[in-house]
């Protein structure tokens, strides 16, 4: 599909003799022996050193996408600040970066950042929130004019009037397009990509994998770091698996088939095993696979028994939902939708459609133009507590930055140790600030948050989209568990087709939206 740069099979963290490609000049970047760590404290007073990312060794060449992959917390998002120049500064990194063949120092990072190198940012919130988004990506090089930021903008398929829009006045999907225009108008050698993908739709996603392999087919080096495998198989020369700090394989695209056995490293195979169209099994690789367990709501069976149930009547419902803001278009129109107790309800569409919307409705977050939502015979939701809980798609959105995360998860329930435990969450963790952990791992601090004894609705807003594939088999694992035994009723909405079969007893297409979703 894709024309792509000759390159070696790699095994483990160091590389193998090359195969076509030799010579200075189809190197861009080469890192060597690369480890960052960070001091940290323990109760403010007692001093240590906490090793994130321990020798890595990696090169970027001319013409091909490297792609990282791995847990969330592993140090890839790490890597890219190493590789930019833009660590805290209670960080202390080691080994060298080279570019071209000079090393490059603080200063050279510094003056080539945004210019031979580029950033297409993780978090949604790099947009200035008071900039429209035509001039954020205007800014990026001095000599675009608006009608270059307007072809880009088409062929991203972003609507006509995004650029005279600010950032929370898109969609999560739209925002993340407006990134990747940021890295578009630019003109860097080396582009990386830190998870431009999570939350897209299926064909957003597949034009924006394509400009990403553009970037690599007009001579850029591009390092894609992603939890979405499918995403990397399609585009990648080479893909690094990342595993605590580490890159424990280097492999080929088509290493990834059958069960995995061209894979060397378990953890590699347990990635590839752990996506819904697999397997989807939630393996824990340190127990070396003792745990088998196969997750699949989507049973006739299961849903009679549901809908017999005692209490079945004590149901989420909307009725006739018109949402727009002030006297704009509509949103939403004419939304008819129901979950009922301990019922898995999947909720697909392409971005822009108001899915979001409709789950801030939901929850209680927003107040409809038109229709009413109902639990039980209740309207409106009651204060306090609300039994419907609502998982951010963007996590980092969705706390106080200036609290500890202690005091975050403890806001509205005190979850025992047990919860923690299903949801990989280190008690270490709750001693650190928001923008210490990974997207990933701050999002398993929200679902924790919103599992409180009084929740009877789970609203999963694109809950697992940053997560890893085993960590998300774990969780979806865990959350189906709990929501059976407590009977939660779940909306879960993504555009991962196969997660929503795995996961939902039912599916709702949202694309027909003005006329209500079918199912």
């Amino acid at each position: 599909m894709y024309n792509r740069v000759q390159t070696p099979v790699v095994n483990g963290n160091k590389e193998c003799s090359s195969l076509g490609i030799t010579g200075d000049q189809a190197t861009l970047m080469e890192i060597k022996d690369l480890s960052v760590s960070f001091t940290m404290y323990i109760n403010g007073l007692r001093q240590y050193r906490f090793q994130m990312i321990d020798e890595i060794n990696l090169t970027i060449r001319k013409g091909e996408v490297v792609a990282v992959i791995g847990g969330s917390g592993s140090g890839k998002s790490l890597l890219a600040s190493a590789i930019l120049g833009i660590l805290p500064q209670n960080a202390s990194m080691t080994g060298t970066i080279d570019y071209k063949g000079e090393a490059l120092t603080h200063t050279k990072t510094a003056r080539m950042r945004g210019k031979n190198l580029v950033l297409i940012p993780q978090s949604i919130t790099s947009l200035d929130p008071l900039m429209k988004t035509g001039k954020q990506v205007g800014t990026r090089e001095s000599k675009n004019t608006k009608e270059n930021m307007r072809q880009i903008f088409s062929k991203l398929r972003l609507p006509l009037k995004t650029e005279t829009k600010y950032p929370f006045q898109l969609s999560g999907g739209m925002a993340r397009r407006v990134l990747m225009a940021t890295a578009m108008a630019a003109k860097g050698d080396v582009v990386i990509a830190d998870e431009p993908t999570p939350g897209l739709d299926e064909e957003t996603l597949k034009e924006i994998i394509d400009h990403i392999r553009k970037f690599a087919n007009d001579g850029r080096g591009v390092m894609f770091i992603t939890h979405d495998i499918d995403s990397a198989l399609q585009i990648a020369d080479r893909i690094a698996v990342f595993y605590n700090g580490t890159i424990v394989e280097i492999a080929q695209s088509k290493d990834f088939s059958g069960k995995g056995e061209n894979l060397r490293h378990p953890y590699t195979r347990a990635l590839w095993n752990a996506l819904p169209q697999n397997d989807f099994t939630p393996v824990d690789v340190e127990q070396q696979y003792s745990q088998e367990a196969h997750i699949c709501a989507n049973d006739r069976t299961e849903i009679d028994k549901i809908h017999s149930r005692p209490g079945s009547d004590f149901k989420l419902e909307a009725c006739n939902i018109g949402f727009r803001y002030r006297k704009g278009p509509w949103i939403l129109k004419d939304v008819d939708i129901s979950v009922l107790p301990g019922e898995v309800v999947g909720l697909f569409g392409p971005s822009g459609l108001g899915k979001t919307t409709l789950a801030r409705i939901l929850a209680g977050y927003e107040k409809p133009t038109e229709g009413s939502v109902q639990l039980g015979n209740r309207s409106p939701l009651p204060r306090g507590y609300s039994p419907v809980q609502l998982v951010w798609q963007h996590p980092e959105k969705a706390v106080n930055p200036r609290w500890r995360l202690e005091r975050t998860l403890r806001e509205g329930w005190s979850p025992d140790d047990h919860i923690l435990a299903d949801l990989r969450i280190d008690k270490a963790w709750l001693k650190r600030w928001p923008n210490e952990l990974s997207s990933g791992q701050l999002q398993r601090i929200c679902l924790a948050r919103a599992l409180g004894s009084d929740t009877r609705y789970l609203i999963a807003d694109e809950m697992t989209s940053m997560l890893d594939a085993v960590t998300q088999a774990q969780i979806w694992n865990v959350i189906l568990k709990i929501a059976s035994k407590r009977h939660i009723g779940i909306l879960a909405i993504s555009h991962d087709k196969h997660l929503l079969k795995r996961v939902s007893h039912r599916i709702i297409d949202f694309s027909a939206c003005g006329q209500g979703p079918s199912q």
